[in-house]
């Protein structure tokens, strides 16, 4: 449960105001990660004290219907304000801001609140994304619940890792995922079902499955799928989204979807194939164990194909 040196070295800067640093080496994925780890403890802060202002604030709603507030401008800002000063010739692609990822060179993602309605409602359940690529192959995803205080990330092709920040003063700690605790619990079949106005047929098929004691608990809580994916990291839960047509966005899916595998696990589309983690559409099951995401995708594979 410790920290590792770079983790270490990255909160005590943190906390002691240090200033971000420039990077000496970009082939270097140790000085990415202490940049991610500097950006989220940031944009962690900013939505800490955010949250409890969000009243007084506007929320604006976007085309699409989903919410914006400034906060998530501000956070989109700040990344480019540090890209600045870590290196050069980098692009970014902002949930907010836009952008593409390009064919050459690094390139970073960023979703500032993922999940604003449960950001704006004081659900609990979003998160800030981040996720970094080098010719369009990712190598570095991170996904921070400031409500929380938790960070989980995956680095290269080392095991995806999850830090737990100390917010009433107990020790900060980390493990690397699954978590020891998840793999020697009772065999359990949780299911975690992301909430769709789409999904009932869904949702009910996997609550018959529970009560007839196929399925051993339903939830739905819904929120940041980026969350619900470091859930699944963990090893408690087989996840489920029904996502939509349209194909993700680079910010979307790519960090979370890169904790799972990286912690040994897998997301598939209802075939049981992997999903392509930069533009995929429709349904997805993502969890450690596969007999598990076996059993959820022959519960709900029927219902979604009809």
């Amino acid at each position: 449960m410790s920290l590792t040196p770079t983790e270490r070295a990255c909160l005590e800067a943190f906390r002691q105001g240090a200033d971000p640093v420039r990077t000496r080496d970009p082939g270097r994925m140790e000085e990415w990660l202490g940049f991610g780890l500097r950006l989220l403890l940031e944009a962690g802060a900013k939505i800490r004290e955010g949250r409890a202002k969000i009243d007084e604030g506007e929320v604006e709603l976007k085309s699409d219907g989903s919410p914006v507030t400034s906060i998530e401008e501000e956070i989109e800002r700040l990344l480019v304000e540090r890209l600045t000063v870590f290196t050069e010739n980098i692009a970014m692609v902002g949930e907010e801001t836009g952008g593409a990822l390009p064919e050459s060179g690094f390139a970073v993602a960023i979703d500032p609140i993922d999940g604003t309605w449960a950001f704006v409602n004081g659900t609990e359940t979003y998160t800030t994304t981040l996720a970094f690529f080098h010719d369009r192959e990712p190598f570095l995803g991170m996904v921070s619940n400031p409500a929380t205080g938790e960070i989980g990330y995956a680095l290269n092709e080392e095991a995806s890792r999850l830090l737990q920040l100390s917010l009433y003063g107990e020790a900060d700690a980390a493990c690397s995922l699954p978590r020891a605790g998840a793999e020697a619990a009772p065999p359990c079949l949780l299911v975690n079902v992301h909430p769709s106005s789409q999904g009932g047929a869904l949702a009910a098929a996997l609550h018959e499955a529970w009560s007839r004691g196929e399925v051993d608990m339903v939830r739905s809580p819904g929120g940041s799928p980026a969350w619900a994916l470091l859930e699944a990291a963990k090893g408690d839960f087989v996840y489920v989204n029904q996502w939509t047509k349209r194909p993700a966005d680079v910010y979307d899916l790519a960090a979370g979807v890169l904790l799972v595998r990286r912690a040994g696990g897998e997301v598939t589309d209802l075939e049981g194939q992997p999903i392509d983690m930069l533009r995929h559409q429709g349904p997805f099951v993502a969890s450690i164990d596969q007999p598990s995401r076996k059993k959820v995708i022959e519960l709900v594979g029927r219902v979604v194909s009809s």
